[in-house]
């Protein structure tokens, strides 16, 4: 399994794209501190941050390896030639809980809907059909429970 397991290298370019409001090529640690609280993984402050990371902002290659050897790393996760080890459940439950929004267990389309808005992918979301993306994973219920979200995260 690789990282795209978690978000997709691709999905973090569009993120720092979208983050990246001047698009000087620069995503600030108050930018980052905001995508990450997004995420649910808000750990640190920006002044937290500029201590790990040695400056005030990130370019895409910094955000990119930030994102695989802090993020990752974090949440039960080993990173080693690319290929990601999860530990234990704790990472997939976090990520779970990322999309859980109403916490009631399930992840409704409008929920994913609601993340992927969150998220910066507002004209994605749109033209995505979350509900077929929900269908797909779902034991044909409507809604993706933790087995179903950690079956599709373990076997993507």
């Amino acid at each position: 399994m690789d990282c795209s397991s978690f978000i997709s290298t691709n999905d973090l370019r569009r993120m720092f794209k979208k983050l990246d409001k001047n698009q000087d090529g620069l995503v600030t640690l108050d930018e980052l501190c905001w995508i990450l609280e997004k995420l649910g993984w808000a750990e640190h402050t920006p002044d937290e941050l500029e201590l790990i990371v040695g400056k005030h902002s990130l370019d895409l290659d910094e955000f990119l390896r930030f994102y695989h050897d802090t993020v990752l790393d974090s949440k039960g996760t080993n990173t080693n030639n690319d290929v990601v080890i999860v530990d234990d459940d704790e990472a997939i439950v976090r990520a779970f809980n990322v999309f859980d929004v109403n916490g009631d267990g399930y992840i409704s389309a409008e929920e994913l809907r609601d993340v992927l808005e969150r998220l910066g992918f507002e004209e994605e979301a749109k033209t995505w059909d979350c509900g077929r993306m929900i269908r797909v994973h779902d034991n044909l219920d409507g809604f993706v429970d933790f087995e179903e979200f950690k079956n599709m995260i373990l076997h993507v």
